[in-house]
């Protein structure tokens, strides 16, 4: 379409159709199909659009311009383009000799208080791809078509301006990419809110990271089932999956305090300590929760209630699992090797132990607010998968290497419990 103007940093256009009033979207002032360049231009995007790979074919009688070229043909002493001032009038010729044909399929519009001025003119096409495919792969198709409109838009006389794409499957596409995305937003935000309270209630940076880590692998986990057992994803799943993180957080915050609470040297001891005192626990309040979800999942016919019972189901049983067999491994391998005997002691060593821990530490905490508060960044991180891939896990597992292999400074390492694996 040319002649209307649309948001360009949003993908989500408006379906145009001629039952839209004047008013209801916004209009190119400068576009002005009577000039000669404006006609030409239009006529040869036609031709480009019948020769691109993208487009499978030009619906019949669908380039206007180009039906009004051949109508003006066949006209005594007319030639194409058609003079400006000679326009409205053979263009009120046209629309009588082809029964308004090019205004039914809302590919004309015209100027409410000046019927003869057009205000957008549009070519309707079929396009080469299935519209079975994903949302990303669509998103691929768009970004191809913005590519070739920009490509002519650099050119394009003042008279036409830029144009815009009009199909119902890019606003499907954008909706879909859109709530995926949300819905990863939200899971990436509650993941750091408990990365924020794990280091409160804990004060050790490292077993917020262990957390997190272990979060991330719950969510893969439930998400690969979630798609094994063919369940669609839509708005109640995405609620279940942000309720997920805060349900699957609580068994590890509780292994972790009592790991780090624990008087033993050795972790190896400090970790089958916490699983032995409260391994039965953890067991009881999951079997509980549990019991509860089971008759929504399995008995529910209601299927809103019974996709979520099901999640409730995967992260129950997928929070202990992980929780017990994974988290507490990690713990011994990538753990604290140095804890405090006091919550002021573990920030201190987190934090401020070394110049290193504290660069560490800043990275991470830097990273995760920017992802979370920055719009631009996260657009980054998006444009830029390889790029934010390599920063995130630089910027994420630094304070378990950190912690690992650079020592406290004596001051603090006199203060401090040293552990063995």
């Amino acid at each position: 379409m040319w002649g209307i103007e649309a948001d360009t940093s949003s993908t989500l256009l408006a379906y145009v159709n001629p039952y839209f009033k004047y008013s209801d979207f916004v209009v190119n002032k400068n576009f002005n199909v009577r000039s000669p360049d404006a006609q030409r231009f239009l006529h040869d995007w036609c031709m480009i659009l019948q020769d691109s790979s993208l487009v499978h074919i030009v619906k019949r009688r669908k380039c206007i311009i180009d039906e009004f070229k051949k109508f003006a043909e066949t006209q005594k002493y007319v030639e194409f383009p058609v003079r400006e001032e000679n326009f409205d009038s053979l263009f009120a010729e046209f629309l009588t000799h082809s029964q308004r044909d090019a205004m039914k399929g809302g590919l004309t519009g015209f100027h409410p208080k000046d019927p003869c001025r057009v205000m957008f003119m549009g070519v309707a096409l079929r396009g080469s791809f299935k519209k079975s495919i994903g949302a990303w792969k669509m998103q691929d198709i768009y970004l191809e078509w913005t590519r070739l409109m920009q490509q002519y838009d650099e050119v394009a006389p003042k008279s036409v301006g830029k144009a815009i794409l009009v199909s119902d499957q890019f606003v499907t596409m954008a909706t879909q990419v859109e709530a995926i995305m949300s819905t990863a937003y939200s899971i990436w935000l509650a993941c750091v809110l408990v990365v924020l309270v794990v280091v409160f209630c804990t004060g050790s940076l490292q077993m917020a990271v262990l957390i997190l880590i272990n979060l991330m692998f719950i969510v893969v986990f439930v998400i690969a089932w979630m798609a094994y057992l063919g369940l669609e994803f839509g708005g109640v799943e995405a609620v279940a999956l942000t309720v997920l993180i805060g349900m699957s957080c609580d068994y590890c915050l509780h292994l972790s305090d009592t790991i780090l609470a624990t008087t033993s040297i050795s972790m190896c001891i400090r970790v089958r300590s916490a699983i032995k005192h409260l391994g039965p626990t953890i067991v009881s309040a999951a079997g509980t929760s549990l019991l509860a979800s089971i008759p929504t999942a399995a008995f529910t016919k209601i299927l809103i209630l019974n996709n979520f019972g099901t999640i409730m189901c995967l992260s129950i049983i997928s929070g202990v699992l992980f929780g017990m067999l994974f988290f507490c491994p990690m713990c011994v391998l990538f753990g604290p090797r140095y804890v405090g005997t006091s919550w002021m002691q573990n920030v201190s060593l987190s934090l401020f132990s070394s110049p290193v821990h504290f660069c560490s530490a800043a990275a991470f905490f830097a990273f995760l607010g920017t992802s979370v508060l920055s719009v631009e960044a996260g657009v980054w991180l998006q444009n830029n998968v390889l790029h934010a891939g390599v920063l995130a896990f630089a910027c994420i597992f630094s304070p378990l290497f950190v912690g690992i292999g650079v020592k406290p400074i004596r001051a603090f390492r006199e203060k401090a419990v040293a552990l063995r694996t």
